[in-house]
């Protein structure tokens, strides 16, 4: 088998074990106020083929969370507790060495929120590709090497003839996102995790990229973590979703049931500040104060000065309850424990 088939044509490998799981996981930061706890205790599972969307306002915790599973935290950041199994390994207790060897970039790979800045702009598109495929397949021949070139570019629809001698500053902002996502799978990842992956891009091609991360889910079995502010953007392209506030994974849903029925008074408001275009209403609903300030953080539920739905159980800590298949952390549902 030539380095093209072995390392991007085929894509992820579908014998391994597609369900990944992340337990308990805490994450902190260090600063001048004190200890930030951005990650409280999450835990959820992944399955082959499946989505998940993480949502949640800005401070939400949610790009921690990629950072974290990604071990690509700030200086002042660190994992306090919790494990990302994945392949049978918790690939949070390995070796920084052994990570990079084996899984970043490799196997688990990711946008970075305004990432299509990140392109050089002194080297063109191939020799920016190019850096990434031997710094990670040493060995790699220089055919093997663009053929993946090629067979990338070419799957998140660009045409190679065209944008390969191009510079980053030749080419539209659509264009350069597509990019960054055509390095992220450069090395058939079988996890991607995209953080924020329209930000700054008009509505078409927003929807352009979010075709290419569904097409690139279906096609080649990969699972899709997306992090994003916005629900509206990911009804057709996960299956499940994490609700994040204050750092807490508030309400874990699938996602017909987080549109028609949201269980947590937090969801409920972030659903009804979606703009409709058929609506009646002309004033825009938003969700009134701020979060909390996670350097201070007290018992109780952390959305109670902003719920209208508080009641007397609200002061003490909210337990993670099922109601159906999904979980929820809210009083309200303490009935049907």
């Amino acid at each position: 088998m030539n380095e093209s088939n072995r390392f991007y044509k085929n894509g992820p490998d579908k014998s391994i074990n597609g369900m990944f799981e992340v337990n308990d996981l805490s994450i902190a930061y260090k600063t001048k106020s004190g200890i930030l706890n951005a990650v409280d205790n999450v835990s959820f599972k992944m399955k082959d083929t499946q989505g998940i969307g993480i949502i949640g306002e800005s401070g939400s915790g949610k790009s921690s969370l990629a950072y974290g599973l990604m071990r690509s935290l700030a200086e002042n950041g660190s994992i306090v507790s919790g494990s990302f199994i994945f392949e049978d390994q918790d690939i949070l207790n390995i070796s920084e060495k052994e990570f990079n060897e084996k899984y970043r970039w490799k196997k688990i790979s990711m946008v970075f929120q305004g990432s299509m800045n990140s392109l050089d702009p002194v080297f063109t598109i191939e020799d920016q590709m190019r850096e990434i495929l031997s710094t990670h397949r040493k060995k790699i021949s220089n055919k093997d090497c663009i053929s993946i070139i090629r067979s990338a570019l070419n799957d998140v629809g660009l045409n190679p003839d065209f944008v390969c001698k191009k510079y980053p500053h030749e080419l539209s902002g659509g264009m350069k996102q597509r990019i960054v996502i055509a390095n992220a799978l450069l090395l058939g990842p079988t996890i991607l995790i995209a953080d924020e992956p329209t930000t700054a891009l008009d509505v078409v091609i927003q929807s352009q990229v979010l075709q290419l991360l569904k097409k690139l889910k279906q096609e080649t079995n990969m699972k899709i973590i997306i992090i994003t502010h916005d629900m509206s953007l990911i009804p057709n392209l996960v299956d499940s979703v994490i609700i994040m506030y204050a750092g807490q994974a508030v309400e874990i849903s699938d996602v017909k049931t987080v549109f028609e029925k949201p269980l947590h008074p937090y969801t409920q408001a972030l659903i009804q500040s979606i703009p409709h275009i058929r609506s009646s209403e002309k004033s825009i609903k938003f969700i009134k104060g701020d979060p909390p300030n996670l350097t201070g953080i007290g018992e109780g539920c952390r959305f109670i000065d902003r719920c209208p739905r508080a009641f007397g159980d609200c002061k003490n800590d909210p337990p993670d309850i099922l109601v159906g298949n999904n979980l929820v952390k809210c009083w309200l549902y303490k009935n049907t424990c």
